[in-house]
């Protein structure tokens, strides 16, 4: 009986101890529907150039504060709270100025209030072989002026570039 009771109590101790730890304090799990990706659909076949747009009615494009818009092509976005400096390099965040909209491009994040963005090339897998599906993932977070990401939403789209 004693025994078992110092189980017990072990097993009550070993909870308190360990659930704390297990807390998810500051997480917001939600449903964003602020932006829905239309074009093109997910899993499509697509030509190049190819033009992903998407719809965002409760955003007002109009003010020059942002929020604006941030596609990332075959890459994750930056996280909730960071600046798109987290994708400059050394050399990038030693330059005033950068990264500026030309420095994104060159690593597939693009920067605009506009709710499309043609796209004329893809990032080539590195070893992919002919005739291997080029599959690609277009991810859209939102960023304020400053380019620090608004919120924990991201809008995503899957899509495979058809063989030219």
């Amino acid at each position: 009986m004693a025994g078992r009771r110092v189980r017990r109590s072990a097993w009550v101790l070993a909870l308190a101890v360990l659930l704390p730890a297990c807390a998810v304090n500051g997480l917001g799990f939600s449903n964003d529907h602020r932006v829905k990706i239309i074009a093109p659909k997910d899993r499509a076949k697509v030509d190049l150039p190819v033009t992903i747009s998407w719809r965002a009615p409760s955003i007002d494009r109009s003010a020059t504060a942002g929020p604006f818009f941030v596609l990332f092509l075959d890459r994750a976005p930056i996280r909730p709270g960071q600046s798109l400096r987290a994708v400059a390099d050394d050399t990038c965040n030693r330059t005033p100025g950068c990264p500026d909209i030309s420095y994104l491009r060159d690593r597939y994040v693009y920067l605009t209030k506009a709710t499309s963005l043609t796209l004329d090339s893809v990032p080539k897998r590195s070893g992919q072989r002919t005739g291997a599906k080029d599959s690609h993932e277009a991810t859209i977070v939102l960023v304020d002026k400053d380019g620090r990401r608004i919120g924990e939403g991201a809008f995503k789209v899957d899509f495979t570039v058809k063989p030219q």
